[in-house]
């Protein structure tokens, strides 16, 4: 019992002295921990702000969207340096009760969503937003496929699908208004198969720019896509012409097409199959012309189904020309060697009167058709079934004019000529005795002169 007596008198010794200690020390903390740890105010910027209750806008037919200095609150927070440093302005959340508005005003609420309970103050530095009352406008848009980027070399986009393709917009009519389409972007950089992704949906104005969409409400926010990825392949381009030129002139047979060479894709099946596209004659019309033939025709309509332009820039525009030149008349040295007999009649035989192996024969055609006849095997005919039976009904040997008819090229035409055929029997003695019977000699040359006269050599423009 001695023992506690002397502690306690001990503890109370000096009370006053030991009481003032505990007073420095706690002070001495104080000092030490506001110079290590200081309280300070610091400012947090761009926190964005959210709505409540937005729908009793919507309840009276209004809608509204905050003004754009009002988008974002900026607040001073006051607190220890340790739990300042630990804080952005993603530790906020900055709100609005649209029950509460006044006007065009709503108080803003800023609350700490960390360390709410070592923060000494939260003070916006606005205290209310500012509201922009708008009539409530609803409208639908159907979604479109956007792409960016090119697949790889060899490769063109394909059909695209969506499965949903419209999407329902409400909000204030002022921004509303401002939506021209509705889009998803899909990349297809260096893609070479299908792809299959779902993507956000961006409300975009004619421009092809964004609208903001913090204030409207949207039936779906994105939704699944499908972009194919085909080959592509080159294919020629050809055309035909129709018509007949004007007189004295012919097509040449060239037609000139640019680009003659195109770029299409596909399903691979009916690629596989394509080889080239032609334009039909009734696209390139020729009809009395006396120059080259131009004609622009659109690719487009002739491409089978399935098949497209890998450049969606281009209109599928092609040129044609035709090729239309006058023609020439010249004169063909042709060898009689080539020269055959038809129609000859029954029991008799033809030969050429006269020396010359050559015969001059007029022609009329393209420069590069006649340039090509090679004269050397150059054929033709002499008809004698000019020859008509004289009295009695006999054919009588003679001297007729035959006309000739060449074996030319096609687009060259050939003018009248005839040639002398001397006429005689053929056959035995006795045979040639029993058809010399018929008639005098002078009577087969009467005959002769007869059936010349009704063959009249032509010319070239007959």
């Amino acid at each position: 019992m001695s023992t506690v007596r002397r502690l306690g008198s001990k503890l109370i010794e000096n009370a006053g002295l030991k009481v003032l200690s505990l007073v420095f020390a706690s002070l001495l903390w104080l000092v030490i921990v506001s110079i290590d740890n200081p309280v300070m105010t610091l400012p947090f910027n761009s926190i964005p702000i959210n709505i409540e209750n937005a729908d009793l806008m919507k309840d009276s037919g209004k809608a509204f969207e905050l003004s754009d200095s009002s988008k974002n609150v900026s607040v001073s927070v006051r607190a220890e340096r340790s739990v300042l440093s630990e804080l952005s302005k993603d530790n906020f959340k900055a709100t609005i009760d649209m029950s509460l508005l006044d006007g065009n005003r709503v108080p803003i609420e800023v609350k700490a969503t960390k360390y709410s309970d070592r923060i000494q103050s939260i003070t916006p530095r606005q205290q209310y937003a500012t509201v922009i009352i708008d009539d409530l406008k609803e409208s639908q848009y159907r979604i479109r496929v956007e792409t960016e980027g090119r697949p790889e070399e060899g490769y063109a986009i394909g059909s695209t699908s969506l499965a949903s393709n419209v999407v329902k917009v409400s909000g204030p009519e002022s921004i509303v208004s401002q939506i021209d389409h509705a889009a998803v972007r899909v990349d297809v950089s260096r893609m070479t198969s299908e792809i299959h992704t779902t993507e956000s949906i961006v409300l975009l104005n004619v421009d092809g720019i964004p609208v903001d969409a913090s204030t409207l409400t949207m039936s779906i926010k994105d939704t699944y896509v499908t972009v194919q990825i085909w080959e592509t392949k080159e294919i020629t381009v050809r055309s035909g012409v129709s018509g007949t030129p004007a007189y004295g002139y012919a097509a040449t047979g060239i037609v000139t097409i640019d680009p003659a060479v195109i770029e299409v894709t596909g399903e691979n099946s009916k690629l596989k199959e394509l080889e080239s596209i032609v334009i039909p004659g009734a696209s390139v019309d020729i009809e009395g012309a006396t120059a080259p033939v131009t004609q622009y025709v659109n690719i487009k309509s002739y491409l089978p189904e399935g098949i497209y332009l890998t450049n969606p820039e281009r209109d599928g525009e092609v040129s044609v020309v035709a090729q239309v030149e006058a023609l020439i008349t010249r004169e063909l040295a042709v060898p009689t060697a080539g020269l055959t007999f038809a129609n000859v009649p029954s029991g008799m035989r033809g030969t050429l009167e006269g020396n010359s192996d050559i015969l001059a024969v007029p022609v009329a055609g393209l420069t590069q058709t006649l340039d090509g006849i090679n004269l050397a095997t150059l054929t033709g005919t002499v008809d004698l079934g000019v020859i008509k039976p004289g009295e009695g009904g006999m054919i009588i040997p003679g001297v007729y004019d035959c006309p000739v008819t060449l074996v030319l090229p096609e687009g060259v035409t050939q003018g009248g000529i005839n040639v002398h055929v001397l006429l005689q029997y053929s056959g035995t003695g006795a045979e040639v005795s029993a058809h010399q019977g018929a008639g005098t000699l002078s009577q087969n040359v009467v005959a002769a002169e007869e059936a010349g006269a009704n063959t009249a050599a032509g010319n070239i423009e007959e």
